[in-house]
């Protein structure tokens, strides 16, 4: 995994992935997303809650944006503990696809915050076992790749919200 992703994010720096748009419906990757957590979920007895405007069409890179979901689907889950909520959903917001995925998990300080799109930063060593710091880096040069943007609001203790903005002309089927 820590080559693939290495691999990844140095094709996607230095260019050689490009971008291939293609209308798709963002609700029903996303869903497929989810559903690929839902053991890991069931494991932890964490509760699920899904927003999602449904039949959103977007003109982007399917396969590139599933990078994006899986990684911050998978961090919420990583980081919240058993019991706890991760919340995901998706708006259209002007000519943008705004997705969230917001967990009840440990949460970030400010010097976390700081670093943490940098390339194998980790700041929670506990969890060092279960990635290898690169994820939310790519998920940063998807973002920008995509000429969308990837934001980060934490508190410790409470948890986290990350908030994926992807622009194109988006319309509901």
């Amino acid at each position: 995994m820590l080559v693939t992703n290495i691999l990844q994010l140095n094709r996607l720096e230095n260019q050689k992935i490009r971008p291939v748009p293609i209308p798709f419906n963002l609700s029903e990757a996303l869903s497929r997303c989810i559903l690929d957590f839902d053991a890991r979920l069931e494991e932890k007895d964490i509760d699920l809650e899904v927003s999602l405007d449904q039949n959103l069409l977007l003109a982007s890179d399917e396969a590139l944006l599933d990078l994006v979901w899986n990684n911050l689907i998978s961090n919420a889950v990583k980081f919240t503990p058993a019991g706890g909520q991760v919340k995901i959903s998706l708006r259209q917001e002007r000519e943008c696809a705004v997705v969230t995925v917001a967990d009840s998990g440990c949460g970030m300080d400010a010097e976390t915050l700081r670093h943490i799109f940098d390339k194998f930063y980790q700041a929670d060593s506990s969890h060092a076992t279960q990635g290898n710091g690169l994820g939310l880096a790519l998920a940063k040069r998807v973002a920008d790749l995509l000429g969308g943007s990837i934001a980060v609001e934490s508190v410790p203790e409470t948890g986290t919200v990350f908030t994926v903005r992807i622009p194109e002309t988006v319309q509901h089927t």
